[in-house]
């Protein structure tokens, strides 16, 4: 299943933890919602084993000692993500949970602002190899060993998605990217020069200076280039329609993000959820305006 938000709210994601029957695995970049919170708590005393991975200093958090014990005070086992991802700029930026049979991914952190203010998507499968895919990425991160690189059925994870999205950019006609980072990843700063007027982009016309210059220039290899004012929508997803498949996930464009970070996204097929996404990029597009307002 599908999830678009804000127009699905938090349901879905308290849903999928209400289901859970013997394990819950959370690996999730910032994570305040209080409703998340009371959900976890509940699995819990159903005897879930719930088991949560954060980011040690998200941003929009401090990584103090009281954010983390707002997670044990839910009767998880909490830790801060493999010191490898925790460097000076390389985070756990991961957003996903994965329970003993299912499966949810996305681009949303479990914070209020994401089901009531951002766009955002979130996918649920019961994919057998999606999940003990995830299952062994998890366990992998939570023991500090190594998960691996075997091939993992349309997941994109990081470290390591760089040639991976480049290619699915790069090996379609028209492509629609829904990003909240222009980023600075060479590699694909080229291959999206290359798409010239068969790629249309939306951002936040909030991006940094430093991604405005890069639109900047590929507008000048005919890109199309849209910015979204942030009283409609803010824009934190992390799309990519190519030909007749998506990508959603937690990567941006930036050579951390594709390279050092932990990050997993999932190339996803269904026709059915395809038009979903080509149908809200429209409605985006059109919401969006040329030029950063002032």
């Amino acid at each position: 299943m599908l999830y678009v938000e804000p127009e699905d709210g938090i349901r879905p994601v308290l849903d999928f933890i209400a289901k859970c029957e013997k394990s819950l695995s959370i690996n999730c970049y910032l994570i305040d919602d209080p409703n998340v919170m009371t959900e976890i708590r509940k699995a819990v005393e159903r005897k879930v084993k719930v088991r949560i991975m954060v980011d040690g200093k998200p941003y929009g958090g401090d990584g103090s000692k009281g954010e983390l014990d707002t997670l044990k005070g839910t009767g998880a086992s909490v830790k801060i993500a493999p010191q490898r991802f925790e460097g000076k700029e390389t985070f756990d930026h991961a957003k996903y949970m994965v329970s003993e049979r299912f499966a949810e991914i996305g681009t949303a952190n479990l914070t209020e602002a994401a089901f009531q203010k951002n766009r955002e998507y979130i996918y649920e499968t019961d994919h057998k190899k999606v999940v003990k895919s995830l299952q062994t990425i998890f366990n992998a991160d939570w023991n500090s060993s190594e998960a691996g690189s075997l091939p993992r059925t349309d997941l994109v994870v990081s470290p390591g998605s760089e040639p991976v999205l480049s290619s699915f950019i790069r090996d379609h006609g028209k492509v629609f990217i829904e990003t909240e980072e222009m980023g600075d990843d060479k590699a694909v700063l080229e291959v999206l020069k290359s798409k010239g007027s068969r790629l249309r982009i939306i951002v936040p016309e909030t991006v940094s200076g430093g991604d405005l210059t890069n639109l900047m220039e590929l507008e000048k290899h005919g890109v199309n280039v849209r910015y979204m004012p942030a009283n409609k929508l803010y824009m934190h997803a992390k799309l990519i329609i190519a030909g007749n498949s998506f990508f959603i996930g937690s990567q941006n464009f930036s050579t951390s993000s594709l390279n050092h970070n932990r990050e997993v996204g999932l190339i996803i097929k269904k026709r059915k959820y395809l038009k979903v996404v080509r149908r809200t990029f429209a409605k985006d597009w059109k919401a969006s305006s040329k030029k950063v307002e002032n």
